[in-house]
């Protein structure tokens, strides 16, 4: 088999072919490092490969296959992992050139530990924005990754899950494992062409990762399908003594979802003109969405939004990540001269000026906002709009100081939300656009099932981009 085509396979693909013995794990691994090792230095999409490691996890999963036991659920998935999370004797960059030399993990996160224990084969360890702060996904100090949807232009990934995003999407992994503080994971998905979840935050514990901001950071898959991130969520999510916003919930069976059954399901698509500048295809995409819900049986209820202008909530938000992000990282910002990001480090730096009034006013509009949501919510399920406003623009085209990728994204973190990202088509110029849908805390089941119903109607999301190495 060509490394193209085993390189683009979903999960179940994968699998179905390691039951019958027509690919195994070891030469899976093979094909996906050759294509790595290949394609990395144009894409730099990994920061760190696991050669080693990864043909050693490999050997033990075919082991496993060939045994005739039961495998674990991600067993033989080649996974990239966002260097925000610790894995025991790696160090943990979060893609800065502070932290190049830092000294390794002593301890493994949660969810990487969690992705093993299902039979998952970390690849390594993927770009990222500096400090994970910044929607564009651009990385002055490392290097920004390429969109690998566009092999002739450099045009920017999405940030900050940049590198993961880059990594699925060229075929580099099969999973990505992202963070989502104001859209973290959606954003690269929708520019890169996957399925992202924006998971609630203690759905998914954050233990030993690197902190953005405490109040809304979140870890969700990126993947090409919604039934992948429904696999790689129920592997991951639960319980987790080592994080307290995990107690608040039992987990759940996410496999059980029928997405046949869509019958019921009330949605709207919010107002256009509270999205701001949209380009006319994200526009068209959302309403063509919005008409393939409908002939799933979903019911639009437009009216039933009463209007929640969440652009509104830009400036609370942004209060709330810059000041815990200074406080998380204003010891190496304000004693190592070391170069690296300017741009995504005055974002963090903005943190010291901000008053102890500032970020407590946010944190109470936050807690009023969050009841006006839960209460608009109990009207409809799923709300409908753009991810991003536009499809991926060129590098040499973007400005740090604007907002817009995280313009549509931001206010599911703020009011405590989930949301998904899904391919919804391609531009004139060939890149992907995204549509989002929002629902409740902890509705993840409710929006995989919205998901995986679209991508069953429209195949959107079998879209592969054209890559080789130039």
């Amino acid at each position: 088999m060509r490394s193209d085509d085993l390189s683009f396979m979903t999960i179940d693909e994968l699998q179905a072919a390691y039951r019958r013995h027509s690919l195994s794990p070891v030469e899976v691994m093979r094909a996906f490092l050759d294509r790595v090792d290949a394609l990395n230095p144009t894409l730099n999409a990994y920061i760190e490969v696991f050669h080693d490691s990864a043909m050693a996890c490999a050997r033990a999963s075919e082991a496993r296959y060939m045994s005739g036991l039961p495998v674990g659920l991600l067993e033989g998935i080649p996974v990239a992992i966002k260097d925000l999370l610790d894995i025991a004797g790696r160090t943990t960059t979060a893609g800065s050139t502070i932290h190049r030399g830092r000294t390794p993990a002593s301890g493994t996160s949660t969810v990487v530990s969690r992705l093993l224990a299902a039979g998952a084969l970390p690849i390594g360890k993927a770009q990222l924005v500096e400090f994970a702060y910044g929607g564009w996904g651009t990385n002055a100090g490392m290097g920004t990754p390429r969109n690998p949807w566009d092999m002739n232009r450099h045009r920017i990934p999405g940030g900050s899950s940049s590198g993961t995003g880059v990594a699925v999407a060229a075929g580099l992994a099969t999973v990505g494992i992202g963070t989502d503080t104001g859209g973290s994971v959606r954003i690269p998905s929708s520019y890169c062409g996957l399925t992202g979840l924006k998971t609630t935050q203690g759905r998914i514990s954050n233990h030993s990762v690197e902190m953005v901001s405490h109040t809304l950071d979140t870890i969700g898959p990126m993947t090409w399908c919604a039934k992948d991130a429904a696999l790689v969520l129920q592997a991951v999510h639960g319980p987790d003594p080592h994080d307290a916003a995990t107690m608040r919930v039992g987990p759940e069976n996410f496999l059980a979802l029928d997405d046949r059954d869509f019958s019921g399901v009330r949605f709207c698509v919010d107002d256009p003109a509270r999205w701001g500048s949209v380009s006319a295809e994200v526009a068209a995409a959302v309403m063509q969405a919005a008409g393939e819900l409908v002939g799933l049986g979903g019911m639009r209820c437009d009216e039933a939004w009463h209007g929640l202008d969440f652009l509104a909530d830009q400036q609370e938000t942004g209060i709330i990540i810059s000041s815990e992000a200074y406080l998380h990282r204003k010891a190496v910002l304000t004693k190592d001269a070391v170069p690296g990001d300017d741009a995504s480090r005055a974002r963090i730096m903005r943190g010291r000026s901000l008053t102890a009034e500032d970020y407590a006013r946010a944190m109470l509009r936050r807690r009023q906002g969050m009841a006006d949501v839960a209460e608009l919510f109990r009207h409809i399920d799923i709300l409908v709009l753009p991810t991003t406003p536009d499809p991926a623009p060129p590098l040499d085209r973007i400005d740090e100081a604007d907002l817009s990728p995280s313009r549509l994204t931001r206010f599911v973190g703020y009011y405590g939300l989930c949301a998904v990202s899904v391919p919804a088509g391609l531009s004139s110029e060939g890149m992907p656009i995204g549509v989002q849908f929002v629902a409740g805390p902890y509705q993840e089941a409710l929006l995989l099932r919205v998901a995986g119903a679209f991508q069953r109607a429209t195949g959107h999301h079998r879209r592969r981009p054209a890559v080789q190495s130039i």
